[in-house]
């Protein structure tokens, strides 16, 4: 940050409030404006601008909504942060949605709102970084640690790259394989927040005692087995990201308890009634579809969109199949250096194969394929075939009716398939997971979801 005094304009209808404002802004040594109505400050931005303006929702003649839509017609870029009361957040989230960067509840303490401009500056600082060297890169298909050059790649790095951008809540969505992790460390990684922690929790595999645990953390002697005093998951994020993984995992009870961490800020370790501030951003992911999972009743409505501020969509592998050769180039480099093999890639015909398979897995399933590929050969060129079962053996094995008369769901279509897959290599799960492109903890959960036995394989 340079030495030059960040410029607020202040935005409320209540006179002690905004005199209060001014007075802490000076002792900072910010340089700060205060209007009383969003027409006085929209005039005065015109004329002068800011680095960032702070404005209440609720106020007469012009409210915070329309300031903030003439605002961003003036600069889309500007930072506005919105306050709100208590049993407004909903109004707060719709902002967040019309391009506010954050929001504040009244009443604030400036300490804690010094801490939200500090972090706004430092996002404005960080993306001017990140565009000078995005101007720097000469490989336009790498980005965000992601290889893809395609119409919906592209769509999916500039949706993150506007996303980096702000604090907000984000819900990841896509199937297994397709890489949500990989968003949401770039939504970390990019951010203002990169320096901080990065925690990632995956929910289906804790049960909820032990999820509540290793979220909110104990007190020494708070249960049985609690022998000393632990710092929980949300705490250890604090200033960073909490990347929750599968979140209709989740019971019901623990939705309302982290529903209310997400309105206050605040968590209680179990054993404790104190309460400890943190400050977390929590990017959550399913491949499951989600509006689904809230009809059965297994998604509370209310915590679904307190998470889901800003969707994100990953495509499936088949939806960019052109960037299959780049994909591949890049694991063939990736594991030749990894098992010290001297490969220079894959044949004519096994790279067409590999473009125009059905991917089930998605971008998991052929990173295994390729690492196997490489692990196993003994040439420098490499032919697409399989060290167990081959896909084509597979494939002919495996009959499904797709008349009109037995259509099934794509639930009982995947437990049909997995459940083929198992019998295929006599119930071994590791090479079972490797060939459907999942890793074994995602196999083990989809047996007990689909209730898929020993005694059935």
């Amino acid at each position: 940050m340079s030495d030059k005094k960040t410029r607020i304009m202040f935005v409320d209808d209540d006179v002690v409030t905004g005199r209060v404002m001014k007075r802490n802004c000076d002792n900072a040594n910010y340089s700060c404006s205060v209007y009383q109505n969003g027409k006085d400050c929209l005039a005065a931005f015109k004329e002068s601008n800011a680095d960032i303006v702070i404005t209440d929702l609720r106020m007469p003649s012009m409210n915070g909504f329309e300031l903030l839509s003439e605002l961003r017609e003036i600069d889309e870029n500007v930072p506005v942060l919105v306050m709100t009361g208590y049993s407004s957040v909903e109004n707060a989230v719709e902002a967040m949605k019309r391009g506010a960067s954050d929001f504040i509840k009244k009443p604030f303490d400036f300490t804690e709102l010094k801490l939200m401009l500090d972090r706004t500056m430092n996002g404005v600082q960080l993306k001017n970084e990140n565009k000078l060297l995005k101007r720097r890169l000469t490989h336009k298909r790498n980005r965000f640690g992601m290889i893809g050059d395609t119409p919906v790649m592209r769509s999916l790095f500039n949706t993150i790259e506007k996303v980096t951008e702000v604090h907000c809540n984000v819900v990841i969505t896509g199937e297994s394989g397709t890489g949500k992790e990989l968003v949401a460390r770039a939504l970390h990684d990019y951010s203002s927040r990169k320096n901080a922690p990065f925690v990632t929790v995956d929910c289906g595999a804790l049960n909820e005692n032990m999820l509540e645990s290793e979220l909110f953390g104990h007190e020494q002697n708070a249960f049985s087995g609690a022998e000393t005093r632990q710092k929980g998951l949300l705490e250890q994020a604090s200033g960073g990201t909490l990347f929750l993984d599968e979140i209709c995992n989740i019971s019901d009870a623990m939705q309302i308890k982290l529903m209310r961490t997400i309105e206050s800020n605040k968590i209680s370790r179990l054993g404790s009634s104190d309460e400890i501030n943190i400050d977390v951003r929590i990017i959550a992911a399913s491949n499951r579809n989600l509006e689904q999972a809230i009809e059965n009743g297994e998604l509370r409505h209310d915590f679904y969109h307190r998470l889901n501020v800003v969707n994100i969509p990953v495509p499936t592998l088949n939806e960019h199949r052109d960037d299959i050769p780049a994909l591949v180039e890049q694991f063939v480099q990736e594991f030749s250096e990894r098992y010290n093999r001297d490969i220079n890639g894959y044949d004519k015909a096994s790279l067409k194969l590999l473009c125009e398979s059905t991917w089930a897995g998605n971008v998991r399933e052929l990173r295994n394929i390729v690492e196997r590929e490489v692990i196993l050969s003994e040439v420098q060129t490499l032919h697409w075939q399989s060290a167990d079962v081959s896909k084509s053996d597979i494939d002919d094995n495996l009959s499904i009716n797709f008349s009109d008369e037995n259509l099934m769901s794509l639930e009982e279509l995947e437990e049909k398939y997995i459940n083929h897959v198992l019998h295929c290599f006599k119930g071994k799960k590791t090479k079972a997971a490797k060939t459907l492109g999942i890793d074994k903890t995602t196999l083990w959960r989809k047996l007990r979801r689909y209730n898929i036995t020993e005694e059935e394989i």
